[in-house]
């Protein structure tokens, strides 16, 4: 929360008026600031309960529903949202490219996806083969809720996600590795010292 989130913000254009679809929208933090800005917001996840989690919060001031991201959102209509939001999802996916090219469809000409993901570097360190230029599962351990929870994800270099990116018509036009917020320092200054 103190890290990636206000990073990914801070690429953000003005939202207010702007038809938005949150793609791996998780409990709809992202969905709730969205909104509060004056946006107009769909939610996907591909998570019943994670769907179920932004109805509670949000009720009917976003449109939210359940979607395997990995084959994309064929229900969005051609050239539909002036922004497309992907907070920390991509990585589960095996290959993003068929969800990047529903992106590049539903956007607006002049439109823009803002994504995060896990860094490749640091994620390295967990790679089975040791391989950077592999891409590769990742099976981890996370405590995040108190109790130990098994997460799948994948890890690909840099120049294999660019590469998705490209493939499916899209240009980066903005690279943000983020900095943590002032608040991290009193939450967790170990890792504050690390990542500032």
């Amino acid at each position: 929360a103190h890290y990636e989130r206000p990073s990914l913000i801070a690429l953000l254009p003005e939202l207010q008026g702007k038809r938005v679809i949150d793609l791996g929208c998780g409990p709809g933090e992202y969905a709730a600031y969205l909104t509060s800005q004056g946006a107009t917001v769909t939610a996907v996840d591909s998570s019943l309960e994670m769907i179920s989690l932004v109805q509670q919060k949000l009720g009917n001031s976003v449109h939210a529903y359940v979607q395997d991201l990995a084959q994309g959102v064929p229900d969005e209509a051609d050239r539909s949202f002036d922004l497309v939001v992907s907070p920390l999802m991509i990585h589960y996916l095996e290959d993003p490219t068929s969800l990047f090219r529903d992106v590049k469809r539903i956007l607006k000409p002049e439109g823009l996806f803002v994504f995060s993901t896990h860094h490749p570097f640091v994620d390295y360190q967990f790679s089975p083969s040791g391989n950077y230029f592999l891409t590769e599962k990742i099976v981890d351990e996370w405590d995040t809720l108190g109790r130990p929870t098994r997460v799948e994800y994948f890890r690909r270099p840099l120049s294999a996600l660019m590469q998705s990116l490209t493939d499916a018509g899209l240009c980066m036009v903005e690279l943000s590795e983020g900095r943590p917020d002032e608040q991290m320092q009193q939450t967790d200054p170990e890792s504050f010292q690390k990542l500032s």
